[in-house]
């Protein structure tokens, strides 16, 4: 791949490969461990923008893993494990130019729901609200299938987001009662970041736009959260799964709620890279 990038793209991987670092080792404490929000993995959607980025995201995350402190496991597999996200985060932006392909940018908000559910229990109101937002999901997946996203749709389904706030603030005070309340605030954030990503896809099908952008920042998420436990649990003495809900959520933080903002703003200035 690197034989086929000219100067200039070869100019934008060394720089995306020395911000990714940089931004990794200035927050050297939360860009670590199983309790991360690694801020620099907010670069990780810039594949879908330029080719340039796979090479540079690799090399900025070796060079980062270098000075973590974590290890060779990290220096090796956790580099390998981001070059993986970066090739299928590329992949995706070939994928996006398929008509069908629009359905698929349903798949994050699905993971980001049953995920609500898991951290935020069964329980009284925490039921109620998950319902009522997976009912605002299923509304807009059955409107967009019949082509009738219109500003009624859109209207209701902000009504349902309301209601789901309102709940969900609620949940939140509750959740100071609870032993678990880190965890319970943590669900709580999963469907606040589950409504925005929801809103985005809403107004992507109104403006008759392809929202399978919305899938650029997944393979990041689901890479690292799976594959960067598979080594770090045993290394710092944690459950397998629990280290994926913990570094899946820094990674949805990192890629989402960072990232896909910055995604959507170098997407309205695609001169500035080279497909």
């Amino acid at each position: 791949m690197v034989n086929k990038l000219n100067l200039r793209e070869l100019s934008i991987a060394g720089l995306i490969a020395a911000v990714y670092a940089v931004i990794s080792l200035v927050f050297l404490p939360v860009s670590f461990g199983i309790y991360q929000v690694r801020i620099a993995e907010a670069l990780t959607v810039l594949p879908f923008i330029t080719v340039a980025a796979v090479p540079g995201l690799f090399i900025g995350c070796l060079i980062a893993n270098i000075f973590g402190g974590m290890g060779w496991p990290d220096i090796v597999f956790g580099s390998l494990v981001t070059l993986v996200a970066a090739l299928a985060t590329r992949y995706i932006f070939h994928f996006n130019k398929k008509k069908n392909s629009r359905w698929w940018s349903v798949l994050p908000l699905v993971l980001i729901w049953f995920g609500a559910i898991y951290l935020m229990g069964s329980s009284g109101i925490n039921l109620i609200v998950v319902v009522i937002s997976i009912f605002s999901v299923l509304l807009l997946w059955y409107a967009v299938k019949l082509d009738v996203v219109d500003k009624k749709s859109v209207m209701l389904v902000t009504f349902l987001k309301i209601l789901s706030l309102a709940l969900i603030i609620v949940a939140i005070y509750m959740g100071y009662y609870r032993s678990d309340e880190i965890i319970f605030f943590l669900g709580a954030l999963s469907v606040a970041c589950a409504w925005v990503i929801t809103l985005v896809v809403v107004i992507y099908w109104l403006k008759g736009h392809n929202p399978s952008i919305l899938l650029a920042p997944l393979p990041p998420v689901i890479f690292n959260a799976f594959g960067v436990s598979a080594y770090l649990a045993p290394i710092a003495g944690f459950d397998y799964w629990f280290s994926v809900q913990m570094i899946g959520i820094g990674q949805m933080i990192a890629c989402y709620l960072l990232g896909l903002p910055l995604l959507l703003f170098f997407e309205k200035r695609k001169n500035l890279f080279l497909r």
